[in-house]
């Protein structure tokens, strides 16, 4: 699933290929590593906070959707879990 991409924004959010969810062609990445990888939906909702406050566009409501797809993206680490019964 891709959240956004470059050049609408200044940040390209997805899943990749691998199935894990990352923030590519990333700017605070370098020549040898240009995704950066989540592994967690806060891990990736703190990342673009960085990136807030670096002063790249982030699409309104992308932490949002994050939240919402957390157990999609992440079934073994989600960020609530359910009552036992």
């Amino acid at each position: 699933m891709v959240y956004c991409k470059i050049p609408e924004y200044d940040v390209c959010v997805m899943v990749g290929q691998s199935g894990r969810l990352g923030c590519f062609m990333c700017s605070f990445g370098d020549l040898m590593e240009t995704v950066f990888y989540a592994e967690s939906t806060q891990e990736m909702l703190d990342h673009l906070s960085a990136h807030d406050k670096k002063g790249d566009s982030v699409p309104l409501g992308l932490h949002t959707q994050l939240v919402q797809d957390d157990l999609t993206n992440f079934p073994n680490n989600p960020m609530t879990s359910e009552p036992s019964s």
